[in-house]
């Protein structure tokens, strides 16, 4: 387990699970600004991963979706370029919504942050038991969920 208190920790910390995983990613957390999915090494990594193709994906769970199309340029290309691979959704604002957010890697590595309010956490690099009850959680909502991120104005 290591523990990270600063932007640069979590997005080092989340670079890190990336580079881990070869199947499967899946974040949940109120919106992806302390990410910065747009920064060009990180940008060549999602890249890389769903240009991969083997059945690899990656969901994001976002409370709020409404900025990504202008904060987040690079990542609308990589939907419109690999819609089958990866997809964005909004969490149901009328369902109950955890404090915590957090991104699973292949149903092992774990990042969680016990409060999307605050930018502490965890990094835990090979964690099964802590991530089943996360994916379970993050599944129930990804079902929930009512809209989905389209990468072109008309939804096509």
């Amino acid at each position: 387990m290591s523990p990270f208190e600063t932007p640069a920790g979590l997005r080092a910390a989340f670079d890190a699970l990336l580079a881990s995983t070869h199947r499967q990613l899946r974040l949940y957390d109120h919106d992806l600004r302390l990410y910065d999915l747009d920064a060009a090494a990180r940008h060549a990594a999602l890249r890389s991963f769903c240009a991969a193709g083997g059945g690899r994906s990656i969901e994001l769970l976002l409370d709020d979706m409404g900025h990504i199309a202008r904060d987040h340029p690079r990542l609308m290309q990589l939907v419109r370029d690999f819609g089958h691979v990866l997809a964005v959704r909004q969490a149901d604002p009328d369902a109950t919504r955890p404090e915590h957010a957090f991104v699973v890697g292949d149903r092992r590595g774990v990042l969680l942050r016990a409060d999307k309010s605050a930018l502490h956490g965890r990094y835990h690099a090979d964690d099964p038991a802590c991530a089943a009850p996360l994916l379970e959680e993050f599944e129930g909502m990804w079902q929930r969920a009512p809209a989905q991120l389209s990468a072109t104005a008309l939804g096509l």
